[in-house]
């Protein structure tokens, strides 16, 4: 089994390192990662400017190529260059911070597993919800990763192009987290937006966000509510944002063109 690696947190970030370690006893594993954090900036790619791509060597992994650049152009830069046979897997992560809802509009571990899956390689995002009283323990959390990356390679787990798994660990006391997976669907409520004034000088402000991620809304089935109430989940995204308006206002243009032909 061939895996390829990356995240939005950058190439010396634990949760890459427990991911590596998670995937090492399942086949080889090929890491190309960005040189710094690109958390929250979304399916950025960069077709205007040259990349600039290292290999180094670096503890646990050995050789891995560090790119300047966004989570998705690392998927690219690994699939259509490093690699020299395509990958059964790529799987992206694990984010300290979960990956929930609209936050897939956003998330740059979301955007790199997208980015596999439209180049036709199955993938996986993988993310872990933060709380202050429960810090991860990676060593714990990478023994669950290998678990959980086994049960969604079986066959009857197989998405279609351009489609991938977006899988939440929730924050549970002792590391105790779920046997069981929970399919979910993703959650469409906005975030409960705010900002705090920090500076005002005339005409300017200086803004900080202070929104609160648990405050967001949710549905009693999305994975939101799931992984806020302990369950481990699984979300099948797919490639498109086509609304599902598509078929009425279709309907609405033919009544529209028929009664201006009357």
């Amino acid at each position: 089994m061939r895996f390829l690696i990356t995240n939005d947190d950058g190439y010396d970030a634990p949760g890459l390192m427990a991911l590596y370690r998670a995937l090492k006893p399942l086949g080889e594993v090929t890491v190309v990662a960005p040189l710094t954090c690109h958390s929250s900036k979304g399916h950025a790619v960069d077709t205007k400017n040259a990349l600039r791509v290292e290999r180094r060597h670096v503890d646990p992994y050995g050789p891995i190529h560090i790119a300047h650049a966004s989570p998705a152009d690392c998927i690219r830069v690994g699939l259509k260059h490093v690699m020299q046979e395509k990958p059964d897997f790529v799987i992206a992560g694990i984010n300290p911070g979960a990956n929930l809802g609209v936050d897939m509009f956003y998330s740059g571990t979301a955007a790199a597993a997208r980015e596999a899956a439209l180049l036709g390689v199955p993938a996986i995002a993988l993310s872990r919800l933060l709380s202050s009283d429960m810090p991860i323990d990676w060593q714990v959390l990478s023994r669950h990763v290998t678990r959980v990356v086994q049960t969604m390679m079986a066959d009857e787990f197989r998405l279609p192009h351009g489609h991938f798994w977006n899988i939440n660990f929730p924050a549970v006391s002792g590391e105790k987290y779920p046997e069981e997976i929970t399919f979910a669907p993703q959650g469409i409520d906005g975030h409960a937006v705010r900002f705090e004034v920090l500076e005002r000088d005339g005409d300017m402000e200086i803004l900080s966000y202070s929104g609160i991620y648990r405050e967001r809304g949710r549905s009693e089935s999305c994975d939101v509510h799931h992984v806020f109430n302990d369950r481990l989940t699984a979300t099948p995204m797919g490639p498109s944002l086509t609304s599902g308006l598509t078929d009425r206002l279709h309907s609405a243009v033919s009544l529209a063109t028929a009664a201006c032909a009357d």
